[in-house]
């Protein structure tokens, strides 16, 4: 299979095309949670995976916590086989799948994930870009926005439409139609209803592996852009790029910026 990795300007790029020719679009991303999530069962029997039997059990500590915001914010409890079965469904629909490409780790527990269940995404991207692609991609981004509906959905949704509202939409004309709160899986359904509320264009969404199964659902059910931004919501909200000793010591934010 010939896999393309995007930029983020080329990520943007297919954005937009999708947004131009009213086509539906899920960018979605699968983090080391998600991952674990999807791989549930498989890591005491495949070789690879157990190898990282500590992160599965810190994962699902840190998950069944059920901490509602923040760093530690997961959405979820496990084992959940109803949310691997869905998860997986929406991962093998996705248009483009996001992961962490750079991470060792991570890479290796979501590739192999991807390889036990022959998930095969011809698109990906480095999933780190979402939290800065509105400003390394500043002008493209104000394109996406240039005179759209926008909703998002997340915990910190609310916060993030008022931010959006204040620095683009009078500029931009674009109108944020809504701020759907999600903080767990169970929320999913409520979820699902509240979306035909509203008429929009594109859905930035940041809700963990509910955002994952939520932005393939858009996409083929409403026929809409739909982008899994993850910690890309938090600069929404504040500003401010979302870092963490990965970003600041491995990749350099300044190299995020440029990829």
């Amino acid at each position: 299979m010939d896999t393309k990795q995007l930029s983020s300007a080329q990520l943007m790029d297919r954005i937009l095309d999708s947004l131009n020719k009213k086509q539906p679009c899920s960018i979605i991303s699968v983090g080391q949670t998600e991952a674990v999530i999807i791989g549930q069962g498989m890591f005491n029997s495949d070789p690879v995976l157990q190898n990282f039997q500590t992160h599965l059990r810190r994962e699902a500590k840190i998950a069944n916590k059920g901490i509602k915001k923040g760093f530690y914010h997961r959405g979820i409890r496990f084992p959940n086989p109803e949310a691997q079965k869905q998860a997986l469904e929406a991962v093998k629909a996705a248009d483009i799948v996001g992961y962490n490409t750079l991470e060792p780790n991570a890479k290796t527990i979501t590739e192999r994930v991807f390889t036990l269940y022959n998930i095969q995404p011809n698109t990906i991207f480095e999933a780190n870009i979402r939290r800065v692609f509105m400003k390394s991609q500043e002008e493209k981004f104000k394109q996406i926005l240039k005179g759209r509906r926008v909703l998002l959905i997340g915990s910190r949704a609310p916060q993030a439409k008022s931010s959006l509202e204040e620095k683009y939409a009078k500029d931009l004309g674009c109108t944020i139609v809504g701020a759907i709160p999600i903080y767990e899986y169970e929320d999913i359904p409520n979820v699902k209803e509240k979306l035909n509320d509203f008429t929009y264009d594109i859905c930035f969404l940041s809700a963990g592996v509910n955002a994952v199964i939520l932005a393939s659902h858009i996409a083929q059910n409403y026929g809409k852009v739909a982008f899994d931004i993850g910690s890309g919501m938090e600069t929404f909200s504040t500003d401010e790029v979302v870092t963490d000793s990965f970003i600041n010591e491995i990749i350099g934010l300044d190299n995020l910026m440029k990829m």
